[in-house]
């Protein structure tokens, strides 16, 4: 297909596709192919798209994975297809559509936000519109913007280099040592450390010096003994000591104050860790939490606190951890997300959505989505860290390898 040279990047090129929706598109809507389809297909009509059979395993299937397209979401970001091609009053689906291709030409996309030329432009989960870092819910960075353009009264179009996804910030590592991509693609971790002005982070691999004084540092409640220190370890370590107490329910509780998260609507926040537990019947909790000191008092984590993160009480289940969501009083505490092995390190982690969604993963993977308003902390919380004794006799110890935890849209 040939285009003029003027009014068009004549690198532009387009390719039909099949919109599997309901929606009307209008020109720059962002599509995303459907790849986890299991159709195969045939009889490619503009108003059909006759299915030979839906149940066709992986491995064998045509062109149900490059022709069937829909919105984009936090599962198909990463198969970006492209961004629709002008229509006059728009396409309705289900129906055959143009996109224009991600090959570096110059295509009108559609956003609702206020850009910025050079601006590095996203996908928004769920949505027909790509938005720059400052946004919830961002999906692949594909394309930069090439005009500056306020469309956060009225949506509209913006000129963009259409690059198709470009390299996750996150570099895929070894499940339970390095961070999750399923956790972290969506975070633009770099642009948040070129520019404090987009977010906060704290990133920590305990190899250098850390001010473990209460009150000059890390605040630190002891339950009869307890100790949090640094330990000489290849990569570094943090560990949270009973100290040898041999009394139920003893140890330490330490909060890192000043390290301090906000959650609110149109603000994200994601949490990791590395950690291992010697023994994992002992009380424990890893993540953010409100000014507390007492976590887990009696061998049950309270409830009259903002908190989010792991842990595992003298009710949870030996060699299990659990997952918690609260603001103050209201919870939704999920036992036995996941299994916790002696002396292993894994990794924990959580992404907060506004104040609508909490995602909890461990080692990677996806095992706990809180979803209830009610329970979704609000209030600002700071990194906490609890180990305490369960079983009398016992030690409690919990080690941190590292840990990392960004906040987009964290400044007023």
């Amino acid at each position: 297909m040939s285009f003029p040279t003027w009014g068009l990047d004549p690198k532009a090129r387009t390719i039909r596709v099949y919109y599997e929706g309901s929606d009307t598109l209008y020109e720059g809507y962002p599509l995303c192919y459907n790849y986890d389809t299991t159709d195969n297909c045939m009889g490619k009509s503009a108003a059909d798209l006759t299915v030979e059979s839906a149940t066709t395993a992986e491995g064998y299937q045509n062109e149900g994975k490059f022709i069937r397209v829909e919105k984009a979401t936090a599962d198909n970001s990463e198969f970006f297809a492209g961004v629709v091609v002008g229509n006059a009053g728009g396409i309705t689906g289900p129906h055959a559509v143009d996109i224009y291709i991600p090959n570096g030409a110059i295509v009108p996309v559609w956003t609702d936000k206020s850009i910025v030329i050079k601006d590095p432009l996203y996908l928004e989960h769920g949505q027909y519109t790509v938005v720059n870092a400052t946004q919830v819910g961002m999906g692949q960075r594909i394309g930069t913007a090439i005009e500056t353009v306020d469309r956060s009264s009225t949506a509209g179009i913006v000129l963009v280099r259409l690059d198709g996804v470009q390299q996750s910030t996150v570099i895929n590592g070894t499940l339970g040592v390095a961070p999750s991509e399923a956790l972290w693609e969506d975070c633009p971790l770099d642009e948040i450390k070129k520019n404090p002005g987009l977010g906060i982070v704290y990133e920590n691999d305990f190899m250098g010096t850390e001010n473990l004084v209460t009150a000059e540092g890390w605040t630190i409640t002891q339950v009869t003994t307890g100790t949090l220190s640094l330990v000489a370890a290849e990569g570094g370590e943090l560990k949270a000591d009973s100290a040898g107490s041999t009394t139920a329910d003893d140890g330490v509780q330490a909060q890192l104050l000043n390290c301090r998260f906000l959650p609110a609507a149109g603000k994200t926040i994601w949490f990791e860790a590395r950690v291992k537990m010697n023994d994992a019947t002992d009380q424990y909790f890893v993540g953010l939490a409100a000014t507390d000191t007492s976590l887990i008092a009696s061998g049950v984590i309270d409830d009259v606190s903002d908190k989010c993160g792991f842990f595992h009480h003298a009710a949870s289940t030996d060699n299990k951890i659990s997952s918690i969501t609260a603001r103050t009083s209201a919870d939704d505490a999920t036992a036995d997300v996941a299994g916790n092995v002696d002396g292993t390190y894994m990794t924990i982690g959580f992404r907060i959505t506004g104040l609508t969604s909490v995602e909890f993963y461990v080692n990677g993977v996806l095992v706990e989505t809180g979803i209830t308003a009610a329970d979704i902390p609000n209030a600002a919380m700071c990194l906490s860290l609890v180990s305490q004794i369960e079983v009398a006799g016992a030690d409690a110890e919990l080690s941190v390898d590292w840990v990392r935890i960004a906040q987009l849209g964290a400044r007023a």
